[in-house]
């Protein structure tokens, strides 16, 4: 292969990655839409309900401005929605976000470790933290029309429990080295051949 042909493929790859990035970004996440949120991180079929809740963030959708806390829409792909009345009722509580065996418990300032507490706030918002101490006093909504739906509360969305589990980030990533490694084992066999 001339020094060329790999400059080209090289900025090929780049200007794709670009693309990808983007696309996937949408609004203001931290994490992009397409790289799903892992199990680990929300609580799987709460209760025997056959509902998965994800805590979304410490304000409403786009109470800060637009793609501060995206709809469940932006992840719609992985079954993320608005919670229904009967869902609602039946929802968790903000101690069924603490870790088994963590130090979790209402926090001085804001909810900012993973390793106390189940949140998303980085798949949907720039926010990497919840405030538990408004879940723990009610200002908790569906991010539309249930619960306190002022624009400074907690918000929790749901999906209905899948039947195969997300990945953890770290099956993607080995998913998606097997991939470039299969995509650069038919490049090179084309230009044996």
């Amino acid at each position: 292969m001339t020094m060329g042909a790999m400059r080209r493929g090289i900025r090929a790859m780049a200007v794709c990655g670009l693309i990808a990035t983007a696309a996937g970004r949408g609004g203001a996440a931290v994490i992009p839409n397409t790289v799903a949120i892992p199990d680990s991180a929300v609580l799987i079929d709460f209760n025997g309900t056959g509902l998965d809740w994800a805590y979304a963030g410490p304000v409403m959708p786009d109470a800060m401005g637009t793609g501060q806390i995206e709809a469940p829409s932006f992840r719609a792909a992985e079954g993320w929605r608005f919670a229904t009345t009967a869902e609602w009722a039946q929802r968790p509580t903000w101690v069924d976000f603490i870790k088994p065996g963590s130090e979790g418990g209402l926090p001085i300032d804001y909810g900012a470790n993973h390793d106390s507490y189940r949140y998303t706030s980085e798949y949907w918002s720039n926010y990497t933290y919840v405030d538990v101490n408004d879940a723990a006093t009610g200002h908790l909504s569906n991010g539309l029309n249930l619960g306190d739906t002022t624009y400074t509360s907690e918000v929790w969305y749901v999906r209905t429990t899948a039947v195969s589990a997300v990945p953890e980030p770290a099956s993607l990533a080995m998913l998606a080295a097997g991939g470039l490694s299969a995509l650069a084992f038919a490049r090179r066999r084309g230009a044996d051949a």
